[in-house]
């Protein structure tokens, strides 16, 4: 048996390999915890006149000249002899790299086009940067592509008009549960939702539920509810008895989407009016002083879709539907949401009404977070950003309920 091929030399081409695969010529190799075997196999290698230490630093020119391999490609032809073919680890670490460069850069790319991005194509991309860092599950560049790709088919379909969540993860993920609460793509949907929104990320059920609603997803048609004061359906309507004797008490209800999609509240005719409020103690004050006006309807802070329905349905005989919020970033958004999906009408949310409460009353809420559009009034952004405190619809609520009843 040749030198070169004892198997105490094992350990020598073992640790060539793996320096060969890094991509660089070695100029030496450390060998460590070396038998007394393979200190003998080396010793006789090199000609050596004494056993090398079990940790034994040698050189790689040495080496060649032992094995007669004149040079570095010769000596890792002799290793690939005895191992194999040596993969470039230096090459292949730098492929994958290119590949995750190249997946972030697609999925920032994607991502920017989203409806969910209102026409700010950076909108998303703190959603991007939390996917990037995130990194990807067991180094599988190509198995992420496929799971970011059916996020974001899910994602271009909304915001959504009401669809059910079963019913959008089966048209679109082939799957009804693949969109339920805990799942990795329900959770990357409703953090991109939430992004978009400048919502915090949702901890539990009923926030991932408000979430979806906001999307226009309903994940469960009696979940979503809609309260409301005033309803005065036909004779007739299956509801028509409860709504009249409520309305009669001037007590407000709670109907839920389930109830609004089977028995449809009755349109209101061409002239007349509904209102929306923001917050429920506008409609507690109403119906404690004995509510004899117009419908009231609450959106309760976002509007689900208990809420878009009830207001389409007043809205689908012409008759005119207005609507007040909070003046915050929130309300702003709450009044531009509801004004597009369901046609209401901002009133009483001007810049002459927010000037004209805050010069009311000194002590305020300072406004917090970023103030939306205000399409129906382009200058209240600014004008609430120059003096940086919020209204409250409580604080108006006598003159709104003033408003309101005649």
């Amino acid at each position: 048996m040749s030198a070169p091929d004892r198997p105490g030399l094992a350990p020598v081409w073992t640790e060539l390999a793996r320096r060969f695969g890094d991509g660089e010529p070695p100029v030496s190799i450390t060998l460590r915890d070396l038998s007394p075997e393979e200190r003998q196999a080396v010793a006789d290698l090199l000609g050596m006149d004494r056993l090398p230490p079990a940790t034994a630093r040698l050189r790689v020119d040495r080496l060649i000249r032992a094995c007669a391999a004149v040079d570095q490609d010769g000596l890792r032809a002799m290793v690939e002899h005895r191992l194999g073919p040596i993969t470039d680890r230096r090459a292949a670490r730098i492929e994958v790299r290119r590949l995750r460069e190249e997946l972030w850069d697609w999925l920032a790319a994607e991502a920017a086009t989203l409806p969910l991005t209102a026409g700010d194509p950076d909108r998303l991309q703190p959603w991007v940067d939390t996917v990037r860092a995130a990194g990807v599950p067991a180094g599988d560049v190509d198995r992420h592509r496929r799971r970011l790709s059916s996020v974001l088919a899910v994602l271009a379909a909304l915001p959504a008009d009401g669809v059910g969540l079963a019913a959008l993860a089966d048209d679109v993920l082939g799957d009804p549960h693949a969109l339920d609460r805990g799942r990795a793509r329900a959770t990357m949907v409703l953090e991109a939702v939430a992004t978009a929104r400048d919502r915090a990320r949702p901890t539990d059920a009923e926030g991932a539920r408000l979430l979806w609603e906001e999307a226009g997803v309903v994940p469960d048609p009696l979940s979503s509810t809609v309260l409301a004061l005033g309803l005065a359906p036909a004779p007739g309507h299956p509801l028509g008895a409860w709504l009249g004797a409520m309305r009669a008490a001037g007590e407000p209800v709670v109907l839920t989407l389930a109830q609004l999609r089977r028995w449809p509240v009755d349109p209101l005719p061409v002239g007349r009016r509904a209102f929306v409020v923001e917050n429920p103690s506008l409609l507690a004050e109403a119906a404690a002083g004995g509510w004899d006006g117009p419908p009231l309807v609450c959106s309760s802070g976002r509007p689900t879709i208990a809420v878009v329905t009830l207001v389409r349905q007043l809205r689908a005989g012409g008759a005119e539907v207005l609507q007040h919020a909070d003046f915050d970033a929130a309300g702003l958004g709450i009044t531009g949401w509801l004004a597009q999906r369901s046609g209401t009408t901002p009133w009483h949310m001007g810049t002459a009404d927010y000037l004209a409460a805050i010069a009311t009353r000194r002590e305020r809420v300072p406004l917090q977070g970023r103030l939306p559009p205000a399409p129906w009034d382009p200058a209240l952004p600014d004008v609430m950003a120059a003096h940086a405190v919020a209204v409250h619809e409580e604080e108006v609520r006598a003159q709104l309920l003033s408003a309101m009843s005649t």
